[in-house]
């Protein structure tokens, strides 16, 4: 087993990868392709493509002529403060047209800081990019394009407009080539962004054979279903959980951050972000934690965190553990961390709450989703897990709490971040950017609320198989 161990490649801090800088303190691997996609030089010029996250944007800077990705580069999205969440930024840009533009500012602001370090680093001028491509859920892609929002926040929950827009430079506010431009890749509707699309395109997900299930987990946890001619795509609202939000000693990924969890029978062993003292705990390592408390039995099938004397009666080989069950300010909590000089690291009742909210509602959608294509989450053939948070998750731990169906884990793929990929591939494919624009006609959105079975599903799905 493990603990805190300093540099590890599977944390993400291994000397080698390049940095991702700003809000994402992890090091990440270049960008790879999927095998039948690899962009030939012969161009000129130069292609950037970036993934507008609600709390991250990243920026990719490509060479036309070489063929080769140049580097990458992280932010913190600066619309967070007028909140973290879309409907919060929503609520802001109805209130007027100035803080409309005020917020597609910022974001156009934040794309040029990161072209522009993109290009200094490379000794190239901005005016040397002929193609960028934007994608982004769809309240960012209204927000980049100036299109208000508001409708986004009510049923039906339309977008204001359909379809890629083609932007000049000056239209985007980015700087590039006079005779370039701007690619706003299509959602497919109000909760499933043009940054799904992407996913889908760098999956290569419409080519793939038998059932697939293609998942991106966040705040908003988009799920696609492909067979055969049918593609079935809904949007579940998963909440901030697994972001670290909610959560009592929640953090994002960041150094500090517990991010993987096991026990043993006697203890408790982790790895934290930086390889520095823990100061609280990231989705995947909460993923991790709550799934060995259903193991060993500290949490129960209802979500409850047994007694110390309940434990001990069933366990007790195992009194260890037990002796980390307690009432604290917040009711009953598990110790994770024990510190002389500070405050415990803990996971409390409501943290099991929230995952139990947030795992349940991607179950509840991937279960519907499933029987409308008169199908069963075993039959499936694959499932992939998009996203940069979904790189870190560990598929066991997902399986057991019912974040993911219970299938061969050897069916279960963790593709990374396939928004950024199938933006970099339209920006740099005209062949690509082709097979993009026809993908939002290929889905069939699913809305959830208006299936009468939703909430009983749902609250089926809140229970774990302790």
């Amino acid at each position: 087993m493990f603990k805190c161990t300093g540099v590890c490649a599977r944390c993400g801090h291994c000397r080698n990868g390049s940095m991702m800088k700003g809000a994402n303190d992890r090091k990440t691997k270049l960008l790879s392709f999927p095998g039948d996609f690899r962009p030939a030089p012969g161009g000129f010029g130069y292609a950037m493509a970036f993934d507008i996250g609600t709390t991250t944007v990243v920026g990719m800077l490509w060479d036309l002529a070489q063929g080769k990705l140049l580097g990458q580069k992280a932010l913190t999205n600066p619309q967070n403060e007028f909140g973290m969440d879309v409907i919060s930024r929503i609520t802001y840009a109805q209130e007027s047209a100035a803080q409309l533009a005020q917020l597609r500012r910022l974001i156009i602001d934040c794309l040029e800081e990161i072209s522009r370090s993109l290009c200094e680093d490379q000794g190239i001028v901005q005016e040397s990019i002929l193609r960028v491509a934007v994608c982004g859920n769809t309240t960012m892609s209204h927000l980049f394009a100036g299109e208000d929002p508001r409708t986004l926040a009510r049923a039906p929950f339309q977008p204001a407009y359909t379809g890629m827009k083609i932007l000049t430079g000056e239209e985007s506010g980015l700087t590039m080539a006079a005779q370039g431009k701007v690619l706003l890749i299509p959602n497919i509707a109000g909760h499933v962004g043009g940054d799904i699309t992407a996913g889908i395109l760098a999956s290569r997900l419409q080519d793939r054979a038998g059932e697939t299930l293609f998942i991106d987990i966040g705040t908003n946890g988009e799920i696609v279903y492909r067979r055969d001619d049918t593609m079935l795509v809904c949007s579940t609202a998963a909440g901030p959980a697994f972001e670290g939000a909610a959560i009592y000693q929640g953090m994002r990924a960041a150094v500090g951050a517990i991010e993987k969890v096991r026990f043993s029978s006697d203890d408790v062993h982790f790895r934290v972000i930086g390889g520095v003292p823990p100061v609280g705990i990231c989705g995947s390592g909460l993923i991790d934690a709550v799934s060995e408390m259903i193991r060993c039995g500290i949490v129960d099938s209802s979500g409850r965190i047994v007694t110390p004397d309940v434990y001990c009666r069933k366990h007790a080989a195992a009194a260890a553990l037990a002796s980390r069950i307690r009432e604290g300010e917040n009711g009953r909590e598990f110790v994770l961390v024990a510190k002389e000089n500070d405050e415990d690291i803990v996971i409390v009742q409501n943290d099991i709450r929230e995952v139990q909210l947030a795992k349940a509602a991607v179950a509840a959608g991937i279960k519907l989703m499933m029987k409308r294509a008169g199908s069963r989450p075993e039959a499936l053939d694959e499932v992939l897990i998009a996203g940069a948070f979904g790189s870190y998750i560990d598929k066991h731990s997902a399986v057991r709490i019912g974040l993911l169906p219970s299938i061969d884990e050897d069916r279960i793929h963790f593709l990374g971040n396939t928004a950024g990929a199938g933006t970099l591939m339209t920006a740099i494919s005209e062949e690509e950017e082709e097979k993009v624009c026809r993908i939002p006609a290929l889905a069939e959105h699913v809305e959830l609320a208006e299936d009468p079975d939703f909430q009983t599903v749902y609250l089926g799905q809140m229970a774990f198989k302790a």
